[in-house]
């Protein structure tokens, strides 16, 4: 009898005795029955809502490779919060064979009816975190109410506890960059260019590293400093919501109706005075029109994936950042972009056109030497090799039908002939011939027999290239071959350099250089 048990516990407020605890109870368990100790799979300090928990995905990896046959609990709600996901996971695990049993709580699928029970106990355990989470929501709408913290700390502010919760007050060595950032996206100053000005007077973002444009623009979802009111002095609260997705298991943010809002007044927490506010708004919203009118006229981000040959595989050399669509026919790094030169100096971009002729054609180049077919050919015959069917199942087959030759045969000699011996004789014979063949055909099997053209099929594939229609598809196998292509900024010249198993070494290709724009 192998055993494992899964322990988890939930929040940053328990301990880790908690998994001790519940290891205990299960090991009591195991000596009582004599059973031997059990391998631990464990969580701390995450959700059971959470299907992406480490060590809950280890465990049931471990469970489909049959590494146990008994799965031990504290109680069922360790496995999951979710009733759907636990009910699915004991399928799961019953599937492969493997009892769940709950030392503290008493479930056991071993017994009949524990679809029942454990059903419930998912219900149960699901109704707990309902219920949590109303009453914590009850209890933060008091807060926010009363004017005391309910969220996160903006920048700008500090936070104080008088007894019955936690004050925010103003932070003036933050506030003063506070009114700069507004001041200078009222007077026109765009998000990407107050964040390199941030940058370059060296000021600490709120997270203590560079600033970032998306930091700044203004969300509806009061996300961004530009859209927060809480800067005019009127703390907003009770305005997203995290809901779980369904399909991923992932949690979203989504806005709430505005008649949820939970607004309070808070002069003493103005930063930005009403004038600065709207003009700031009023810029917001005009951005935001045209951003939507571009988008309807099919000339903005629409929401797609990358749609280009390279898009995803160009990193910066000095940053390490993303090279990124610029406009409409450049690429540029993004961290030069939005966060500016004095986090990242590397402000050349090179025309799209550019980097697929003469990336493309250099890696052409690269594929088509002898030593990159050669390499494809030892692949190609390595996985053939690999794919050689097992003659042992033919074999079998060919044993099972001279078997049953044998007993007709010996049926017929001794006298025992039924209307129905010479079909089955017919049929045996036959069964007896095919896996002959087949036996014969695997013996015979050689994978030089599939590469009498390789080398003209591989010329062709390479060639066409950048003629496929599926981007997608094409994208992920110049991953596979070149890894990431680093764009190495000097003298005005980027080179691309390249350096993957697919390749002949490294490959290293000059772009043409032009003054700042390739």
């Amino acid at each position: 009898m192998r055993t494992a048990a899964y322990c988890r516990f939930s929040s940053d407020a328990q301990r880790e005795t908690s998994i001790r605890d519940q290891l205990r109870n299960v090991e009591n368990y195991c000596e009582r029955v004599g059973w031997p100790m059990p391998a631990l799979y464990q969580d701390q300090a995450i959700s059971g809502s959470r299907n992406d928990r480490p060590g809950y995905q280890a465990m049931l990896a471990a469970a489909d490779l049959g590494a146990f046959d008994v799965l031990l609990l504290d109680d069922l709600s360790r496995l999951s919060r979710d009733h759907i996901e636990s009910a699915q996971t004991i399928r799961r695990l019953k599937f492969s064979g493997i009892r769940v049993v709950g030392a503290s709580d008493g479930t056991d699928t071993a017994r009949d009816g524990y679809k029942l029970e454990t059903g419930l106990r998912g219900l149960m355990s699901e109704f707990y975190l309902d219920d949590l989470a109303k009453k914590t929501h009850r209890g933060l709408m008091g807060q926010a109410l009363d004017g005391y913290s309910a969220g996160g700390l903006p920048y700008g502010y500090s936070s104080s506890f008088d007894g019955q919760g936690h004050r925010r007050e103003i932070n003036e060595d933050e506030a003063r960059w506070v009114r700069y950032i507004f001041e200078r996206y009222a007077t026109g100053a765009s998000p990407r260019q107050i964040a390199d000005e941030l940058n370059s007077q060296n000021v600490p973002s709120p997270r203590g590293g560079t600033w970032a444009h998306s930091a700044l623009y203004p969300d509806a979802k009061g996300v961004g400093m530009l859209g927060n009111p809480i800067y005019n002095g009127r703390q907003v609260w009770n305005r997203t919501a995290w809901v779980k997705d369904p399909t991923t298991g992932r949690r979203r943010r989504t806005m709430r109706p505005v008649s949820e809002w939970v607004i309070v007044a808070s002069p003493e927490l103005t930063v930005i005075d009403d004038a600065t506010w709207k003009a700031c708004e009023s810029r917001a919203r005009s951005a935001k029109r045209d951003t939507a009118s571009k988008r309807s006229a099919g000339k903005g981000p629409g929401g797609r994936g990358p749609k280009y040959l390279f898009s995803g595989l160009l990193k910066c050399g000095v940053c390490g950042g993303a090279y990124v669509i610029q406009g409409r026919k450049d690429y540029g790094c993004a961290t030069h972009q939005n966060r500016g030169a004095s986090v990242c100096s590397n402000g050349l971009k090179v025309k799209r056109s550019t980097i697929e002729q003469v990336l493309l054609a250099g890696v052409k180049d690269s594929l088509l030497s002898d030593e990159a077919y050669q390499a494809f050919e030892s692949e190609a015959r390595a996985m053939l090799k690999q794919a050689k069917p097992d003659p042992a199942a033919a074999r079998r087959r060919l044993n099972e039908a001279h078997k049953e030759l044998d007993n007709l045969m010996a049926a017929i000699r001794a006298g025992i002939v039924t209307p129905t011996t010479k079909a089955a004789l017919q049929h045996a014979e036959r069964q007896a011939a095919d896996a002959q063949e087949e036996l014969l055909a695997i013996e015979r099997f050689e994978p030089t027999q599939i590469l009498p053209r390789a080398r003209e099929i591989y010329r062709d594939m390479v060639a066409r290239l950048e003629a496929v229609e599926d981007v997608t598809a094409a994208r992920e196998a110049l991953r596979s071959l070149i890894g990431d292509v680093r764009l190495v900024p000097e003298n005005g010249t980027l080179t691309a350099e390249m350096q993957n198993a697919g390749l002949a070494g490294v490959l290293q290709i000059t772009l043409v250089a032009g003054a700042g724009w390739l």
